[in-house]
């Protein structure tokens, strides 16, 4: 689980760069979740990363942060899995209002949460 965890990290890290350079294609493609079944994808993903952080804390180096994480992904499925299709498209026009710059803030968070993660579950060098 922590091998996993370690990839969905790297993945976040490669998301937030799409974001940094080229946050036009990142919206692009958040369009395409502004669908009512695009919304259950999201949700469900939220969901198994969340689980799959949670699970992989025990043998992480960070296992409290890593599991509070968890967590938190997993309540931000729950809440997506429940939200409607106008209030998520309030949302994205919310965030898409702010600019490119509140777009590239945005992903250097998502890099950051995602360096976190990966770091805390990569293999331990002894």
């Amino acid at each position: 689980m922590k091998t996993v965890a370690c990839a969905i990290g790297t993945l976040m890290i490669l998301l937030g760069l799409t974001g940094v350079f080229w946050p036009e294609g990142l919206m692009k493609i958040g369009q395409y979740s502004l669908t009512p079944v695009g919304l259950y994808v999201v949700a469900t993903v939220r969901l198994v990363v969340g689980v799959v952080f949670f699970l992989a804390a025990s043998a992480s180096r960070k296992p409290r942060t890593l599991r509070i994480l968890g967590v938190l992904i997993c309540l931000a499925g729950v809440a997506t899995a429940v939200m409607t299709v106008e209030r998520a498209q309030a949302l994205a026009d919310w965030w898409l209002a702010h600019g490119l710059g509140f777009v590239r803030v945005t992903a250097v968070g998502v890099m950051i949460v995602g360096g976190f993660v990966a770091h805390a579950t990569a293999p331990r060098r002894d």
